[in-house]
Parts: C-alpha cells; sequence; structure tokens
C-alpha cells in the first residue's frame, strides 16, 4: 500500500479516545475508594445491559419476512432482489443458531467477563497512548472505565483529531491520484470492487489467474469470487486464507493494473499483486 499503509490503519485505531469521556475532578488524583465507587456503578450498568439483551426476541432483530427498503434512488433488478433475500435468510439461519446456543443470562459469570473487558482495555490504553498523555492520568483503571480529568480529556481530544485529520488527509491524498490516473475510463471491475469487511475463504492459482473466494456475510458485496486475470504477485506478508478484507488501492500498469491489498489476521498484511483484468463469480 502506498498511501492506507499498515502505519495508517494503526493510527485509524487511534481516533475516538475522547468520545466516551465523562470528566470528573475525582479523576484528577489517585484515590481507591473512587474507583471501587466508580467500578461498581459501571458493573452495575453492564449487568443492567446484557440482561436486557438476553430478553431480546430474535425475531424482534431478523423478522421472518424479507422487507426490503430501497435508499434514496435505488432500485434494484428482481434478479438482484432475489439474491438480496436469499442472502438475508443465510445470515438469519447462521444467526438463529448462534441464538440458540448462547447462554443464558448468568450474573456471575457476567461480572467475569466485565473485570476482563477492563483489564482488556487498560492493556490497550497503555499500548496506544503517548507516554506524554499517560504520564498526565492519575489512574489508568479509572481511564478505562470513561471518566478523566479535564485535563487529560483535552489532550486525548487533541491527540484524537489530530489523527483522524491524518487518516482523512491520507485517504484525499490517494483518492485525488486516483482520480488523476484513471481520468479518462476507470476500469470495467471497479463499480463491483467493493470488499471491504469479507473474510478470505481461500486464495488458489489457477493456471495464469489467482482466485480468490469470499465470505462476504459481512461485507458489502454478494460477489463471493475474485478472480485476478494473469497474477503476477508482488507481495504477500503471511496467507490470505482466514484474513479479512479492510482497504484497497489501485494504480495503472502498462499491461493492466496493480493492485494493492491491506488484510487482517493475526497481523496486518500487504498483497500486491499485477492484473491484465479482474473478473467475478
Amino acid at each position: 500500500m502506498k498511501y492506507m499503509t499498515k502505519e495508517w490503519y494503526e493510527t485509524m485505531q487511534k481516533t475516538g479516545f475522547h468520545l466516551l469521556l465523562n470528566v470528573s475532578e475525582e479523576a484528577e488524583m489517585f484515590s481507591e475508594e473512587y474507583f471501587e465507587r466508580l467500578y461498581r456503578m459501571k458493573e452495575n450498568e453492564y449487568l443492567q445491559l446484557q440482561e436486557e439483551v438476553s430478553k431480546v426476541k430474535f425475531e424482534d432483530i431478523f423478522p421472518e419476512e424479507f422487507n426490503f427498503v430501497p435508499l434514496s434512488g435505488e432500485s434494484l433488478e428482481p434478479a438482484e432482489l432475489e439474491e438480496a433475500k436469499r442472502h438475508y435468510f443465510e445470515i438469519r439461519e447462521q444467526a438463529r443458531l448462534n441464538y440458540l446456543n448462547r447462554p443464558a443470562f448468568d450474573p456471575e459469570q457476567e461480572k467475569v467477563k466485565f473485570r476482563e473487558k477492563l483489564e482488556f482495555k487498560i492493556q490497550h490504553l497503555e499500548k496506544m497512548l503517548p507516554q506524554e498523555i499517560l504520564q498526565k492520568v492519575a489512574d489508568i483503571r479509572v481511564l478505562a472505565l470513561d471518566y478523566a480529568s479535564d485535563e487529560v480529556k483535552k489532550a486525548l481530544t487533541e491527540y484524537s483529531e489530530s489523527n483522524r485529520k491524518a487518516i482523512e488527509a491520507t485517504q484525499k491524498a490517494y483518492w485525488e491520484e486516483y482520480k488523476k490516473i484513471f481520468k479518462d475510463e476507470e476500469p470495467s471491475f471497479i463499480s463491483n470492487f467493493k470488499f471491504h469487511d469479507c473474510k478470505v475463504v481461500s486464495c488458489l492459482q489457477k493456471g495464469e489467474d489467482t482466485v480468490i473466494t469470499l465470505d462476504n456475510t459481512g461485507g458489502f458485496t454478494n460477489i463471493k469470487e475474485i478472480i485476478l486475470k494473469n497474477c503476477i504477485i508482488q507481495k504477500l506478508d503471511a496467507p490470505l486464507e482466514g484474513a479479512w478484507w479492510l482497504y484497497d488501492e489501485i494504480y495503472k500498469t502498462d499491461e493492466g493494473y496493480e493492485i494493492h491489498v491491506l488484510l487482517e489476521k493475526k497481523e496486518l498484511i500487504d498483497f500486491i499483486v499485477t492484473v491484465t483484468d479482474v473478473e467475478y463469480e
């Protein structure tokens, strides 16, 4: 990736630290009593929410009837509507199985989960925040419970907003280059090249082509197979099977196109290929 790099993606994860924060004067100094009081309050809120969620009926989330609500100006051909309906019921059936297999609400188990979530968030904050902000935090546990001093919230807001602007500037720079490259005519495959949040099931070589099969359940496409014609792999950090498709960039070459894809499995993966064309199944 030239623009939406691994570093760019990691910066994207640092844009929302301030969004849920409540300002509290008590967070200005370390206090075990304040933390315990805050912990009990947040734990009770969490337990109430989980109990409410446990009472939600499956049909309220996934109705038995498929109802397509078109966006403004959008319409689907009968075949597309039928495919959307089929896709809905595939998702619904998997969700139904998950719903039936979910454990009953158990307050004690949920308390354990709440503690684990808090410990994970503490580790996340310690890893992601710069030292100059961490040094201003009196108690990282309190920050993980979404409470901070006014000074810390201002610092986190400035840090998050700075990262957000950097992310948006990079995206804008790529699209400006894209428009220059394809100002005369975009690739014919580009309108369907929308695989964000799809999961790679397999990536196989078939003759001169590379065929990528997708699980598109969580994505924004009905396409399940991408055929990269006359594909030459320029870079592949790790096998793609099981990786989630995040972002992509497309460039023109003398023989066709250079496609860059950023994916995520255990780590971020760069996948770069040159192709003469892209087809779908």
